[in-house]
């Protein structure tokens, strides 16, 4: 049921209201069962498709925009897409097997800048009105949990928008950043105002930051932008006093969280945002940038409201750009973060290992629990898998996984089948935005010639999906929402069998992984190398799920796979569960009645696959 929420936000924190506006909806078992679906709600859905004329792949000059100019330059604003638009396309959503939404931050930003991304925000206590309203957001929340879906919200509390504006030492000028300093903090010349003026006074809440208590400039460390973004080698990377904790994210304002009303009330700022939206989780920005100490104070604050009022597994996960610190925000016991987004290391070797360019080993080793993070990794509920997202920051280039796959036949399935190795490995699994439409969005779009600066190039991996000024593959006037698209309808089919309630569902969700040995051309047993069948099984109890994956994109590979013999006695067969080359109607209602027999010879249980290229099976 709706629930109808107080029309305009608080001015001051200290009114902001902690009572939940309705029956708090009850968190999940464990995360573990969820598939996340991440979206910039400015790229996703303007909810007017009807409007438009769905993509065609097969005359992509139909759409393609005549002023490529204009087009890149649209990439740098906002372009259109609405909560109501998110809500329009939960059919769609449930359809592709998806069980949670993560919005990118959908807070009030400044009206005269153009971060549309979410994280320069002037208003914590309001919605932005490009994106629609306060109750757009409840409604979306009411109507995803009526659906059985969750809602995790993008938190910041590192930092604030560009709300205000440095004073030149030299000059008294107004400048938006300065470079870094540890001491003295900087002179304040004036807050910016809602048409990007530096004045001395906030008269509008267009002007400065919102709520009053965020104007108190003790709350701010002052030590302009971060030149460093890694330690000294005689520093302490955990330290809070290094460089990149205490610096601006370029002209965005760090908050200085040793001052304990600036972190008790960012906490009050997000406990009020769970209590008015009645979300399910957050995903917490740049925590790098905040010191295990703080970022315990702020989680341990986040989880006992969220406690108090019944969500008792309310999620916490965080964007963390060093492997080396993950354990020190990582807390089994709630008092930190409860997941990381594992996106440091794990996309760059899951792209190479689906594609065949490198040793599968690289990738699934990762899940090495002779490691301590190989075994968090195991056990599932602490790490969220990622194969794209909105930064990239895994990766030098700003690319998606289906970027410059012209070369790859079966370019649709070689990216469905990378989300289902997320799919079928332990973890909670995350895909970006348009990846089931094989988006292929990177950098390589920006055309020097018209912009010669290399600046926001990663607006080319948050192409719109609903078309607009900005749209996917270079187009405009046309939407990319295809439930018949062969990449969707992949991952749609496996989904199904990850999200099914019976043993399959639950190994595939909550089962021990292992690389599987094979042989093929009379060779010994062995961990194949890049280009060759890929092979490993999810074991619960007595359930073992095996799924193999032909990482050669232009050629068949076949192989005898190893499975576990005590699972699998003499005549013993595995059930077909999913077959990339399956028909469409195959993929939608899967057929009963294949098999696989399970041969027995060298020591081992095998069954005999053959997959052409980028094409995955799964059994059962």
């Amino acid at each position: 049921m709706a629930t109808t929420i107080e029309e305009k936000a608080p001015r001051k924190l200290s009114e902001a209201d902690l009572r939940p506006r309705s029956q708090v909806h009850p968190s999940p078992a464990s995360w573990r069962d969820q598939f996340l679906y991440q979206l910039l709600p400015d790229r996703f859905s303007d909810g007017r498709e009807a409007e438009r004329p769905l993509f065609d792949p097969t005359d992509p000059a139909r759409f393609q925009v005549k002023d490529r100019g204009a087009w890149m330059a649209a990439g740098k604003r906002f372009v259109g897409g609405t909560l109501k638009g998110v809500i329009s396309k939960l059919d769609y959503l449930q359809g592709l097997g998806v069980t949670t939404l993560w919005l990118n931050p959908p807070w009030r930003q400044r009206a005269d800048l153009e971060t549309y991304h979410g994280y320069g925000i002037q208003n914590f206590l309001e919605i932005d009105p490009r994106f629609g309203t306060r109750q757009d957001l409840r409604d979306l929340v009411d109507t995803a949990h009526a659906r059985g879906l969750y809602v995790i919200l993008d938190v910041i509390y590192n930092h604030s928008g560009n709300n205000w504006f440095y004073r030149d030492e030299w000059d008294g000028s107004p400048q938006s950043m300065r470079p870094y300093r540890y001491a003295p903090g900087y002179p304040v010349h004036g807050w910016r105002s809602g048409d990007g003026r530096s004045v001395g006074e906030i008269v509008s809440l267009d002007d400065g930051v919102w709520p009053e208590e965020f104007q108190n400039f003790d709350w701010y460390t002052r030590a302009g932008r971060i030149i460093n973004w890694s330690e000294a080698s005689w520093e302490d990377y955990l330290s809070p006093q290094v460089e990149f904790r205490r610096g601006d994210f370029f002209d965005l304002k760090d908050f200085n969280l040793a001052h304990p009303a600036a972190l008790a009330g960012l906490a009050r700022v997000y406990q009020y945002w769970i209590a008015l939206s009645d979300c399910d989780g957050f995903r917490v920005d740049a925590v790098k940038h905040v010191s295990p100490v703080e970022s315990r104070k702020f989680c341990t604050a986040i989880h006992e409201y969220a406690q108090s009022i019944g969500k008792d597994n309310f999620l916490l996960t965080g964007e963390l750009t060093d492997n080396r610190m993950m354990l020190a925000y990582l807390d089994i016991v709630g008092r930190n973060l409860d997941a990381a987004l594992d996106i440091v290391s794990a996309p760059i070797q899951l792209t190479a290992a689906a594609k065949g360019l490198a040793h599968p080993g690289a990738f699934f080793g990762l899940y090495d629990e002779n490691t301590l993070a190989g075994a968090y990794r195991q056990i599932g509920p602490y790490h969220v898998s990622v194969l794209d997202d909105h930064d990239m920051s895994s990766r030098s280039y700003k690319s998606r996984f289906a970027a410059h796959g012209e070369g790859v036949p079966n370019l649709a399935r070689q990216v469905a089948h990378a989300v289902g190795v997320q799919l079928t490995m332990p973890g909670i699994p995350s895909i970006y935005y348009g990846t089931e439409q094989a988006l292929d969005g990177s950098e390589s779009d920006h055309d020097y010639g018209i912009d010669g600066s290399h600046e926001y190039v990663d607006r080319y991996v948050r192409e719109a999906m609903f078309g607009g000024a900005f749209g996917a593959f270079r187009t405009e006037g046309c939407h990319f929402f295809n439930p018949d698209h062969p990449t969707y309808l992949r991952i749609a089919a496996i989904a199904r069998l990850r999200n099914r309630q019976d043993a399959v569902g639950k190994t595939l969700r909550r089962g021990h992984h292992y690389l599987r040995e094979t042989a093929f051309l009379q060779r010994p047993f062995v961990i194949p190398g890049p280009g060759e069948l890929a092979a490993w099984s999810q074991i619960l109890f007595e359930t073992e799920v095996l799924m193999v994956l032909n990482t050669h994109g232009l050629e068949n590979r076949g192989a005898e796979v190893t499975v576990e013999t005590s699972l699998h006695p003499e005549g013993a067969s595995m059930a077909v569960l999913y077959h990339s080359e399956w028909s469409d109607d195959e993929l939608r209602n899967p057929p009963s009645a294949q098999t696989v027999p399970v041969e027995y010879g060298h020591g081992r249980a095998t069954v005999r696959i053959d997959l052409p290229p980028c094409a995955m099976v799964i059994l059962a």
